[in-house]
């Protein structure tokens, strides 16, 4: 993909979904959200997932420059490291990284095969998974595949056919084609001690090969990690743990960037859930490679509130190098471009820089230790300014957690139709102390600056002690 364009690049994955991937569904069986997902391990919904651009990481911009930098992620409390493209790329020296030459081999410019195991063998020392980012849905025009043409699509005329972005289609109806590539992902599994997959694309490629796959893999690893850059409804049934949830984002965008509705955001969640199958899991995130950094999109204050929000809903939270410390560089797709870890030059900015950095430490800490987060069910709750501010509960047996988030770019006094008595105070989850409510309006209300928020565990009624009986 030598340039993606996101708006473009969303409506042209949704068009491959209408069209490309009718062969794995019957179209009489298309009630999705009234069959289960396919269930995962455990352990699953408490992971967070951080994606490491290997090019802007660390000065070296390889793999092996990168390793120092597993400590900082551990330390900041994901658990699963998504590396970007490793695999060899095109010899266009323009070609995007998402161009690849040879699935089994590694770029020179990331690394070598054993600079691959020390990463995951440290990767692992620090207890974090590894997911390599792989691309299927085409190849580079100079793939060793080219070697055999039936490989390929052909046009009508009997040539090799090119995609979106354009570049050449695998033929997914040659079972040759299948197991090359199922083989392939066997082979970092096996070979390396690959954790799990991200899927560029992955709604480009039939959900039958993903299917094939997944039962290669279980075979080697039974808790491997499927995500699909994909929002198709039956990703989930039986091939992927995890998809996209590109609406999510664009309605995220609408209401912070562009001044839509905050209950968006809230319609966008019902429409997925009431869509995919139940009990479905999507990553939260506000930033990626194929984005125009978070922080200049929605400013500082702006950038930590989505994360607060990401962090609170359903799902599992994502976060890209560097977002962390408002790092504002775009993506280099092939050049060198060090992320920002600091500006001591700048006293400002690098306060700016400390503060956001603990604020995720924060975060990360809150979902670890706070059950109704990674495994509690999500109420939304109406309020009074429904224009900015969403307001929802976690809720997992008698804990409940309550999330107000102002999503605007002023301060708002908004009433959220909970009763106050039974949230008069709440214990902060991301501040010390508690927040108090006002108990003459009936209802919980507060005052929330631009960009503010409560996250507050409810404190439950205390017993009654022997000597006040």
């Amino acid at each position: 993909m030598p340039v993606r364009f996101p708006f473009w690049r969303c409506a042209i994955v949704t068009f491959l979904l209408s069209v490309g991937c009718t062969v794995a569904v019957p179209a009489q069986n298309l009630s999705f959200g009234s069959r289960p997902a396919r269930t995962v391990p455990p352990w699953l919904y408490q992971s967070s997932i951080y994606e490491l651009w290997v090019n802007a990481f660390s000065k070296d911009g390889n793999l092996r420059g990168a390793i120092p930098g597993l400590k900082h992620i551990a330390d900041l409390g994901a658990n699963i490291v998504y590396l970007g493209p490793i695999a060899k790329r095109t010899a266009n020296p323009n070609g995007s990284p998402y161009s690849i030459a040879d699935y089994n081999a590694i770029d020179p410019q990331v690394g070598t095969a054993q600079d691959l195991h020390d990463f995951v063998a440290a990767a692992h020392q620090l207890h974090l998974k590894v997911m390599l980012d792989i691309v299927y849905y085409h190849t580079a025009p100079d793939n060793v595949m080219m070697k055999d043409p039936s490989f390929y699509v052909k046009t009508p005329d009997g040539r090799i056919a090119r995609g979106f972005w354009p570049q050449p289609l695998p033929d997914y109806n040659n079972p040759k084609v299948r197991k090359y590539l199922i083989d392939s992902l066997v082979h970092w599994v096996r070979d390396f001690g690959i954790d799990g997959f991200r899927c560029d694309v992955g709604g480009g490629v039939p959900e039958s090969f993903w299917v094939e796959a997944r039962q290669a893999l279980d075979k080697v690893n039974p808790q491997i990690i499927m995500l699909s850059e994909s929002d198709r409804p039956d990703d989930q049934l039986q091939a992927f743990d995890i998809n996209y949830n590109f609406q999510g984002y664009l309605a995220l965008m609408k209401v912070m960037r562009d001044g839509a509705p905050a209950i968006d955001i809230r319609k966008s969640w019902e429409q997925m859930h009431a869509t995919f199958p139940m009990g479905a899991r999507f990553i939260r995130y506000d930033d990626n490679h194929d984005w125009p950094r978070a922080v200049m999109q929605l400013g500082e204050k702006g950038a930590c509130l989505a994360q607060v929000l990401d962090f609170t809903l359903d799902g599992i939270p994502f976060i890209y190098n560097g977002q962390e410390v408002n790092d504002p560089h775009a993506t280099p797709w092939r050049k060198l471009v060090p992320i920002r870890w600091s500006d001591p030059a700048n006293p400002a900015d690098e306060k700016s820089i400390e503060d956001t950095e603990a604020l995720y430490k924060r975060l990360f800490a809150m979902r670890a230790s706070e059950p109704a987060l990674t495994s509690g069910s999500l109420i939304w709750i109406d309020n009074t300014q429904p224009d900015s501010v969403l307001s929802f509960l976690r809720q997992k047996g008698n804990t409940r957690v309550l999330v107000i988030l102002n999503l605007s770019n002023r301060d708002v006094h908004v009433t959220v139709n909970l009763p106050v008595m039974d949230y008069y105070a709440v214990q902060n989850l991301l501040d010390p102390g508690k927040t108090w409510f006002s108990l003459y309006s009936g209802r919980v209300s507060a005052d929330l600056k631009a960009y503010g928020y409560v996250v507050g565990k409810q404190i439950p009624l205390a017993p009654l002690k022997a000597q006040e009986q």
